[in-house]
């Protein structure tokens, strides 16, 4: 197995693990608000943890499944053009697509780094009565976005495999 293959595999199991952290958030997500629901109103005691804590969850789900959802063609898709040139025109623009998403992929993970340093030096904490340090969410969205470029990163490299061999540069990754 060429190192490329051993790369690419152990990064899409990345995007796998991720998304399958995403699906038990959803799950615990789901549980929490249940809890919060059940206690309001009908022990009529709100432990008022679910909204700040279901907040985190999602900010969570969102970005650390973004590159599996990547990985299994779950985001928006505008195919128009692509269906309308022929195939070789369509492999390079596909290509310059990924090109673009992983440019902008990179300067947002750059952006939350940046964002996550400032937030340990601040010492950053929600403003509700658990005064939740606010690192950890914010450290899903810098995770989510490396997550998605070194996807990219894989992506890309396989198109221009594509490209070179004459094959279509749509497919799987993994």
């Amino acid at each position: 197995m060429r190192l490329f293959d051993r790369i690419a595999g152990v990064i899409v199991r990345i995007a796998d693990i991720g998304g399958h952290i995403a699906g038990w958030l959803v799950f615990l997500m789901m549980l929490l608000v249940a809890y919060e629901t059940f206690m309001r109103y009908v022990l009529h005691r709100p432990p008022m943890v679910a909204d700040e804590f279901a907040g985190y969850m999602l900010v969570a789900i969102a970005y650390i499944g973004t590159a599996y959802t990547w990985k299994e063609k779950g985001h928006i898709r505008i195919t128009t053009v692509l269906e309308r040139v022929p195939p070789r025109v369509a492999n390079w623009l596909r290509l310059i697509a990924l090109v673009l998403a992983f440019i902008f992929s990179v300067a947002l993970s750059q952006v939350s780094y940046k964002y996550l340093i400032v937030s340990f030096e601040l010492k950053m904490a929600s403003s509700t009565w658990f005064h939740t340090p606010l690192q950890g969410p914010q450290m899903t969205i810098m995770i989510g976005f490396i997550l998605l470029w070194l996807l990219l990163m894989v992506e890309i490299a396989r198109a221009i495999v594509n490209i070179r061999s004459g094959k279509a540069v749509e497919g799987k990754p993994g």
